[in-house]
């Protein structure tokens, strides 16, 4: 029996003690009967205190390493055992998708192509991110990034041609280019708007006739045959495409126009090619000249929206003040014989009997009382007129006319201009402005309504569509203390077709 040196436990004649592995003096384990005899005297020597103090925590237990090598034979073991077995599926390599490459490549394309490869993209990315997903292949990175890209891209294009009208604004605003359309496909309108510039124009129904000159001067005389009076002076301005509606929707906002409202009426009417003929024509007047004298004290501007017919050298504009459509034709391939023009020189009767003040087109009134004197002083509204009559009271300072308005109308369209009338007196002079209200006037049904001034004086209008669809404007302008011009043109305003 020996006794280990290190740890004190019995040993029964082994080299190696059987409890720390610590070797055995040979003079020990080659003696058995010594072990027995140390054994009795061990207990009396201090040995046992050995373990509480910190040797047994020292390195004896740290030092596996080089005393158990049997402990990482198996970690080597069990490495070559899953090298041999289950390592072996992944050797195999994942197919790599197509689509998720191709998508991906389309929208790096998409980028520097403004976008024109994004709808493919899309959905070839969308395509390919889907399959591999299912299959477990790989790209699917790829064709994540290949789906954003595209999206983005399909996104910028809807929102570009959303708001093409305010970038076309801006651009213009900050100098970078004349128009949209110039700057996406090189588009110019110089050469429409010298030709327009260049020609004489007659409006198709009433033989007026606009003249363009020099330094952006205009002459718009109301009769083709009459250049020495009844004409108005002033400068203009015309305005193609995206340009023009920017035009309508800002500075002449009253109109209540948009940007979407005329490409919305492209669409519909003129297609591809309708913003490249669309325009404005702004009359910017300055004057009104009537027997050799301005009548007017303020200016004006006249708007025309519309389109351009290069093809046939015609423009069929709107007039956005009387909601009504004219076509301007070269004065070159105007035919006379086309339009009635009326008497340059109307007769006036007496079929409405002794009293009655006016004429057979445009009506009478019976002046009974008050000193009345025909003058020609032209009202505020802008009208082109195919007559108009005038008989104004000094001592009272009021006033009556009796006009027809150029062209031929719609009965419905009586009641609109009452209401432009009443808009345009509200909110251009501010007005203090009464409902219109439906009247019988002449044996005709007329539409009424009355503004009054700061000062107190009156104005009231009827408008009314007559047999040969003329458009009858009439007005009175009187104050509270003398209403006698309102109640003449009330009571005994008259109309009979000769």
């Amino acid at each position: 029996m020996s006794v280990c040196p290190n740890c004190g436990a019995y040993s029964n004649g082994t080299k190696f003690c059987e409890s720390c592995g610590a070797p055995i003096p040979a003079e020990q384990y080659a003696q058995p009967a010594q072990p027995v005899q140390q054994a009795q005297s061990i207990p009396v020597q201090p040995m046992p205190a050995q373990p509480v103090q910190p040797q047994p925590v020292q390195p004896v237990y740290q030092q596996p390493v080089p005393v158990q090598p049997v402990y990482q034979q198996p970690v080597y073991a069990q490495g070559g055992y899953q090298m041999q077995g289950s390592y072996n599926p992944p050797v195999q390599k994942q197919s790599t998708n197509g689509a998720c490459i191709a998508g991906f490549i389309l929208g790096l394309v998409g980028l520097f192509t403004f976008g024109l490869t994004s709808l493919v993209g899309v959905i070839v990315s969308m395509i390919g991110v889907i399959i591999a997903f299912a299959k477990k292949q790989k790209g699917k990175v790829l064709g994540i990034i290949g789906l954003v890209l595209s999206l983005a891209l399909c996104i910028g294009w809807v929102l570009f041609i959303a708001n093409a009208d305010k970038i076309s604004a801006y651009m213009d605003a900050n100098g970078e280019g004349d128009s949209l359309e110039e700057w996406l496909f090189d588009v110019s309108y110089d050469g429409n708007i010298e030709i327009i510039s260049e020609t004489d124009w007659i409006r198709k129904d009433n033989g007026s006739y606009l003249v363009f000159g020099a330094d952006d001067q205009f002459t718009y005389y109301a009769d083709y045959r009459v250049l020495d009076n009844n004409y108005s002076t002033g400068t203009y301005e015309i305005l193609f495409g995206y340009e023009a509606m920017d035009i309508i929707e800002t500075r002449y906002s009253q109109y209540g126009i948009t940007s979407d409202d005329i490409c919305d009426d492209i669409d519909n009417t003129r297609g591809i090619d309708g913003v490249a003929q669309f325009m404005i024509l702004v009359l910017h007047n300055d004057g009104l000249w009537i027997n050799g004298a301005n009548t007017m004290d303020v200016k004006w501007d006249s708007v025309y929206m519309g389109y351009y017919d290069a093809d046939r050298n015609v423009m069929d504009l709107r007039n956005l003040d009387d909601k009504m459509d004219y076509t301007f034709i070269s004065y070159s391939n105007f035919d006379p014989s086309s339009i009635v023009m009326p008497d340059l020189n109307p007769v006036e009767t007496n079929a409405f009997g002794d009293g009655y003040w006016g004429d057979n087109l445009v009506g009478a009134v019976k002046l009974y009382e008050g000193d009345w004197n025909e003058c020609d002083e032209q009202d505020e509204m802008g009208y082109s007129y195919l007559e108009v009559l005038q008989n104004y009271n000094s001592e009272t300072e009021t006033r009556i006319q009796l006009s027809i308005i150029s062209g031929e109308y719609d009965p419905s369209l009586a009641e609109e201009m009452a209401y432009e009338f009443q808009e345009t007196m509200e909110d251009g002079y501010e007005y203090d402005v009464s409902e219109v209200e439906e009247v019988t006037l002449g044996g005709f049904t007329a539409y009424e309504v009355s503004a009054q001034n700061d000062d107190g004086k009156y104005i009231t209008a009827w408008y009314f569509v007559d047999e040969e669809l003329h458009m009858h404007y009439i007005t009175a302008q009187y104050y509270d203390t003398d209403t006698a011009a309102f109640e003449m043109v009330r009571d005994t305003y008259v109309f009979v077709v000769i």
